[in-house]
Order: structure tokens, then C-alpha cells, then sequence
């Protein structure tokens, strides 16, 4: 049973960012530094002149509850560089951008 379970618990790990790296991002970054920095994304979506890809991003220990533990982060890049990024269900008026 314990075999399992640790076994559960790395399958659900697998893949998330810790908020640590989220913090380190900024606005001018390559391609290159974003994965580095954040591993591989969990899905992306172009547009003409525009990728985003988006992560999952574990909570820390004290904003964890039962029902939600991880937040989801997006990464938007134009011309490969870093433009905007933030939580994907923060309103525009929060997101990070490029100055």
C-alpha cells in the first residue's frame, strides 16, 4: 500500500513547477532560460507573432487545500522572447509585461 501510494504521489509531481522558479522569471528572457528555468510546458497555443505555453505550478505548503494545490502559470513569448506572463486566471490588469 505504501508502494503505491509513493507511486501516486510521484506520478502527480511529475510535470509541476514549484513557485520558486515562477519568481524568477522576467520579462526578456529566451526561449532557452524559460525552459531551463521551468522545464517543459504542459500544452502551448500560437498565434501569428505570439507563443504561449503554460504550466503547472505546484502551491506552497500554506496556500495548499485539499481541493487545490497547484495554480496554472502561462509564458507568453513574441519574437522568442519573453513578453507576458502570470497566473492564466489572473484578469489582464495583473499580468507581468515587458517595460
Amino acid at each position: 500500500m505504501k508502494y503505491v501510494a509513493c507511486l501516486l504521489s510521484t506520478a502527480l509531481l511529475t510535470g509541476c513547477v514549484h513557485g520558486d522558479s515562477v519568481e524568477r522569471l522576467q520579462a526578456g528572457m529566451d526561449r532557452d532560460q524559460v525552459r531551463t528555468l521551468m522545464g517543459p510546458p504542459d500544452g502551448s497555443a500560437h498565434s501569428p507573432g505570439k507563443d504561449c505555453a503554460y504550466y503547472t505550478v505546484l502551491k506552497d505548503f500554506w496556500s495548499r487545500t485539499p481541493w487545490s494545490m497547484s495554480d496554472r502559470y502561462y509564458v507568453c513569448f513574441t519574437d522568442g522572447r519573453v513578453e507576458t506572463y502570470g497566473r492564466a486566471d489572473q484578469p489582464a490588469s495583473a499580468q507581468m509585461t515587458a517595460r
